[in-house]
């Protein structure tokens, strides 16, 4: 059994302990630098960078894109003929409808 001048020291010790414990698990689970916090981050900036590099893949084929536009004729009228259904002069289009295409 122990004396009374050995249980306020084994209190003591005690909420040290706790108090350690707590600390401790705040700095890696809850603090601004904690691991949840930076693991976290981790996992963003894998996802942010992985957009970036298909926006930057995208973007490339966009400027390439471009450029053909510019400097071929055949190109850009293809384009202006097949998504803006611009014509000639004196020009007819025929429109066939499909059934698939009468749903939509």
């Amino acid at each position: 059994m122990k004396s009374r001048a050995e249980r306020p020291k084994a209190i003591i010790r005690l909420l040290f302990y706790a108090a350690m414990l707590f600390l401790l698990s705040w700095i890696l689970l809850w603090g601004d630098n904690s691991f949840l916090n930076t693991w976290n981050i981790g996992r963003r900036v894998e996802v942010l960078e992985k957009e970036m590099k298909e926006l930057k893949a995208q973007n490339e084929e966009l400027k390439q894109e471009n450029e053909r536009l510019k400097t071929d004729p055949m190109a850009a009228e293809k384009v202006a003929r097949e998504k803006f259904g611009f014509t000639k002069e004196g020009e007819k289009v025929f429109r066939f409808v499909t059934p698939e295409t009468q749903d939509k």
